[in-house]
């Protein structure tokens, strides 16, 4: 394999640049190349980090422990009256029907309300093998079971196992907490009795607290929403100014559900932390405040392995994403601080990052000191993004792009590429079109001589240029979309470095 490119191997990449151009037909020129001082732009992208990872700070995960002893009561579930709003939105996603399957009587729930109760307690209190009884290492539930506001449910060293068959659905509006605990989704030997699919989930409201440590969820969720798995949301029914669910998940593992983690609403830190055999999603974020860090997924069925959307502000950092159907990390229509930095994303049958629809006002993205490689698609493919910056990061072997931006049509904003490997690439390395300012410098590039563009699109003009100045004399340079700019001329890096 060769080397990444060295002033010996210039004058080859040169003459491929050249021999390309002179195949294709003449271009517009809109481009002027200016160069940035080194001094300037190093510190300005200390500034961005510094500002970016500020503006992903989260203060710590706050979880409330309701005190004294919790009541246990049998409740009657109503689809649409006053207080049932928790579980309104299954009616139509079989839950009822699953209930009906397994009750002889009107749908009934648990209900935990007025302090904090252990799961032994939980068995205790109810004193009925139908809806709670041993099981293997733990117990058995068979009814659906929802913790009020002011409730709160103790795993501590125990396994719960949830009956498939039953409408089994655990719905939190207060604390729910797993430490040393296993919970998990049981069919026995029993196949499924209704036309619909159905699996026992968890899904907490906003204002409530959930804690993960140390724990397993497993085989849990099916594809309806707030039901793939461990789900955050703000009802309808719920103010807009109700807190964020608070989510803490800590050194904790995650197998065979539908989405692993799908927050809306909340504040969460993910950490240390693994999943493997998703669905849909290993963890999906809407509308929330995030931090995933130092965690594995291994293995998504039908998606991506992290979704990000809406209004989130999130750091991504350090997580090992493999062997995902769709992208490794996917943001779509997201607007708000962004970091990814620190991850290995690898064998992603579509890209490795894949950027939709980000054009939203105040909002920055720093792609940062990631490895990206064996990605069926392109390393980092985006469109219709306004401001992107690409640092220091490792590309490799993508059949396509190692980067990628394509707007449908100009818009204002910034891609800075700085600092990065980018090799191994089966199309041209570097695509951009449709943004008005490109600042490049300090990439290595591994091509093929005479066979491979380095750089195409809007940059396609004044490649050789670029390449002049940023790889054989190594500075930065800045590209402006100018209207009628005329052929650029060579640039004299001499002095950048101040």
């Amino acid at each position: 394999m060769p080397p990444f490119i060295r002033t010996s191997l210039f004058a080859s990449l040169l003459a491929s640049v050249l021999t390309c151009q002179a195949q294709t037909q003449p271009l517009v020129l809109d481009r002027a190349l200016s160069v940035i001082p080194a001094r300037q732009q190093s510190d300005q992208q200390v500034q961005l980090l510094q500002r970016t990872r500020q503006a992903v700070q989260m203060a710590e995960v706050a979880l409330r422990k309701p005190a004294g002893r919790a009541q246990v009561s049998l409740q009657p579930m109503f689809s649409s009256q006053e207080g049932s709003w928790p579980f309104e939105p299954f009616v139509n996603n079989g839950l009822f029907r699953a209930i009906a399957g397994y009750q002889s009587h009107h749908p009934q729930a648990v209900v935990i309300s007025g302090g904090s109760i252990t799961l032994a307690q939980l068995a205790e209190a109810l004193h009925d093998p139908k809806v709670l009884r041993r099981h293997k290492d733990g117990y058995l539930l068979s009814y659906p079971l929802m913790i009020t506001a002011n409730g709160g449910l103790i795993l501590e060293g125990t396994s719960l196992y949830l009956y498939n068959f039953s409408g089994t659905a655990l719905i939190n509006q207060g604390l729910l907490s797993l430490n040393q605990s296993r919970l998990e989704g049981w069919t026995g030997d029993k196949t499924s009795a209704t036309d619909r699919a159905y699996r026992p989930f968890v899904v907490s409201w906003a204002g409530s607290s959930t804690q993960i440590l140390d724990s397993t969820l497993s085989r849990l969720g099916y594809n309806a929403n707030l039901s793939r798995g461990l789900s955050t949301g703000l009802s309808t029914q719920q103010a807009p100014s109700t807190p964020p669910a608070s989510v803490l998940i800590r050194n904790s593992h995650f197998t065979e559900l539908s989405s692993g983690v799908e927050l809306q609403h909340a504040q969460a830190l993910i950490e240390h932390s693994t999943f493997d055999q998703q669905q849909q999603y290993a963890i999906d974020l809407n509308n929330s405040q995030a931090q995933v860090r130092d965690n594995s997924i291994r293995g998504v069925e039908n998606n991506s392995g992290i979704r990000v959307r809406g209004q989130t502000r999130a750091l991504i950092q350090g997580n090992l994403i493999l062997t995902t159907a769709k992208a490794g990390i996917e943001v779509s229509e997201q607007a708000g601080a962004l970091l990814l930095t620190g991850n290995r994303i690898g064998d992603s049958k579509g890209n490795g990052i894949q950027l939709r629809n980000l054009t939203g006002k105040g909002g920055v993205l720093v792609i940062e000191d990631n490895l990206i490689s064996n990605s069926q698609g392109s390393a980092i493919d985006a469109s219709e993004v306004q401001a992107l910056a690409i640092l220091d990061n490792r590309i490799s072997a993508s059949p396509e792009y190692a980067i990628s931006l394509r707007n449908a049509l100009p818009l204002p904003g910034e891609l800075a590429l700085t600092g990065n490997r980018l090799g191994a690439i089966g199309k041209a390395v570097v695509r951009v079109e449709g943004i008005d300012n490109v600042v490049l410098g300090h990439n290595q590039y591994q091509g093929k001589p005479l066979l491979q563009n380095l750089l195409i699109g809007d940059l396609m003009p004044v490649q050789s240029v670029l390449l002049d100045a940023t790889v054989r004399q190594g500075c930065i340079v800045q590209v402006r979309r100018t209207p009628g700019a005329g052929q650029p001329a060579a640039l004299a890096c001499g002095n950048s470095a101040l």
